[in-house]
């Protein structure tokens, strides 16, 4: 297996594919928040839906790179 810049930084995007969809649900819910005055509630669903989205992203760009790895 020989590693090339392309799958090191196919890894090294993988914490940010995990990691951008629950900051951005949580800021989104956070504001959301502050126009309905429902405070935490929004941010906690904006941060669960966000988790699901980032795990989602995690599990296929995984597949993806076991998938190319064997190639």
């Amino acid at each position: 297996m020989q590693w090339t810049a392309g799958k090191a930084m196919r890894f090294a995007a993988i914490g940010f594919e995990f990691s951008g969809p629950i900051v951005a649900g949580s800021v989104i819910g956070h504001y959301l928040d502050l126009y309905f005055h429902t405070d935490p509630w929004m941010t906690f669903a904006m941060f669960m839906l966000g988790l699901g989205l980032g795990f989602y992203r995690l599990i296929r760009e995984l597949q993806l790179a076991q998938r190319t790895m064997r190639e």
